[in-house]
């Protein structure tokens, strides 16, 4: 009985414990920055630093469109904040605008 006793508030306990600590989906968000990249040092220098910042889950370099494409986590970082990492390494960054045909395919 008192092994009962000792067993029913560690159960409990257990009980209240394990739901607070699942884990929420982590947003992924995925954006496109245009820059001002021109050469392979342009590019590596992006791919070494940016993967670093808070966040960062995946990043693309793309020279013929001077693109940027960055994956993070929306709980740990933002839109700013990549772009302000982006221009400390000394290249201009703009948010790519969605043309009229992507909006229309939503």
């Amino acid at each position: 009985m008192k092994f009962l006793k000792l067993l029913l508030p560690l159960f409990l306990l257990f009980a209240i414990v394990t739901p607070s600590q699942a884990k929420k989906a982590k947003k992924v968000k995925t954006v496109t920055y245009v820059c001002s990249i021109d050469c392979d040092h342009c590019k590596k220098t992006i791919l070494k630093n940016i993967p670093y910042e808070k966040g960062v889950k995946n990043v693309e370099v793309d020279l013929a469109t001077k693109e940027v494409k960055v994956s993070f986590r929306v709980d740990k970082t933002d839109d700013k904040k990549i772009e302000d990492a982006i221009e400390k390494l000394g290249y201009t960054a703009e948010v790519k605008k969605a043309c009229c045909a992507e909006k229309h395919k939503k």
